[in-house]
């Protein structure tokens, strides 16, 4: 991986378990493309190895997505909105700092 003005070589890819046509795995997709994170998604439909994974991971009783790992920090999150505040507050462009007359 390439350092981008965005994002230093030494990142690790943030890890999203989502299903293809959930509008929230979609929110948060678009969120990662749009500030250049490198990710990983892995897909959950019904049925798969992947949803069960995702249970014994997080301990829910509940499945739910999206949920997002950062393994540069440990966190782990469920909830688009929250995944996406969180990406924006670590990982987004600090807003500039403008001076009125």
């Amino acid at each position: 991986v390439k350092d981008s003005k965005f994002m230093p070589s030494t990142m690790k890819p943030l890890v999203l378990w989502s299903a293809e046509g959930t509008p929230f795995g979609k929110l948060v997709r678009e969120k990662l493309v749009e500030l250049q994170i490198c990710h990983v998604q892995i897909p959950c439909p019904r049925g798969s190895d992947n949803r069960q994974r995702l249970y014994e991971k997080t301990n829910c009783t509940t499945f739910q997505i999206p949920f997002l790992e950062d393994p540069n920090t440990g966190v782990g999150i469920f909830e688009s909105a929250v995944i996406v505040e969180y990406l924006d507050k670590k990982y987004g462009v600090p807003p500039a700092k403008v001076e009125y007359m």
